[in-house]
C-alpha cells in the first residue's frame, strides 16, 4: 500500500446519497485489510467490467471532430479512444526504449488527441496522493496546475484494452487508489522502479508546471463546439 494511503483512505468523505465511488466501492472490497498494489489494479478492472460500453458508439462517435453539448459525464464508462478533458485509467506498455521509467497502468487526464492514434496528457501518479488531490480539484475548478513532468505523449496502439473514463464525480477518490506500477526495460525484461523515486524526481522540478484552463471535448453530439469552464 502506498505511503500515507492509510491516512487519506481514513480521511475520505464518504457520500451519504446511497452512492459509492469507485474508490469506496474498491476499498469496502479490502474488508479493511491491506492489499497489494496488483489486487487494487485488478478490483478496478474487475470493477470496470459493469461499466457502461456500446460498441456501436466506439465506430460512430469516438473518432468523431464532434464536440458533446455537456460538459462531463455523468458515469464511468469503457473507451476506446480519449478525448480532450476527460481523466482516463488503462494499461500501457510504452514503445519507446529511452524512457527512464513509465507508468503501466497511468491515470492520465487528456490534453490533446489525434486521429492519428496519438494523445498527450498528464499522469497523475507521477505525483504523490496529496499532490494529486490538489492538482484534481483545480482540475475540477476548471483550471490546469500540473507540473511538466507528469506530461506524456501516448499512442493509442500501446494501450492494452479499454480506457476507463472516469465521471468527474470519480475523480477525488480515483486519485487515491494506489494502482501505478512503475517499471524501466531492459531489453525484452522490465523491472519494478520504486514509486518513491519517481516522486522524488517530480518533486525536484514540482513548481515547473503548466498552466492553463481546461478544456472540456464531449462524445457523439452533432453539435462542433469547445468548451472552456
Amino acid at each position: 500500500m502506498a505511503t500515507g494511503f492509510a491516512a487519506i483512505q481514513r480521511n475520505a468523505i464518504t457520500s451519504t446519497s446511497g452512492y459509492k465511488t469507485l474508490f469506496e466501492k474498491i476499498t469496502e472490497k479490502t474488508k479493511g485489510e491491506k492489499k497489494t498494489f496488483s489486487w487494487y489494479r485488478s478490483a478496478v478492472k474487475s470493477e470496470a467490467s459493469s461499466y457502461n460500453k456500446n460498441f456501436s458508439k466506439y465506430i460512430l462517435n469516438e473518432k468523431s471532430d464532434d464536440v458533446g453539448a455537456v460538459q462531463d459525464q455523468d458515469e464511468n464508462e469503457l473507451r476506446r479512444f480519449p478525448v480532450q478533458g476527460h481523466l482516463y485509467m488503462f494499461e500501457y506498455k510504452a514503445k519507446m526504449k529511452h524512457l527512464k521509467y513509465y507508468d503501466k497502468f497511468p491515470l492520465v487526464y487528456v490534453i490533446q488527441a489525434t486521429k492519428k492514434g496519438e494523445f498527450w496528457g498528464a499522469n497523475l501518479h507521477y505525483m504523490t496522493p496529496k499532490r494529486r488531490i490538489m492538482a484534481t480539484r483545480k482540475l475540477m475548478e476548471g483550471r490546469i496546475d500540473i507540473p511538466k513532468v507528469c506530461f506524456h505523449k501516448y499512442l493509442q496502439s500501446q494501450v492494452d484494452g479499454l480506457m476507463i473514463d472516469l465521471a468527474i464525480t470519480e475523480w477525488d477518490t480515483a486519485v487515491l487508489l494506489p494502482t501505478e506500477e512503475f517499471v524501466k526495460n531492459a531489453g525484452k525484461v522490465s523491472f519494478p522502479v520504486d514509486k518513491e523515486e519517481v516522486w522524488s524526481d517530480t518533486k525536484d522540478t514540482f513548481y515547473d508546471k503548466i498552466r492553463g484552463q481546461r478544456l472540456v471535448k464531449g462524445y457523439g453530439t452533432k453539435q462542433s463546439r469547445e468548451m472552456a469552464i
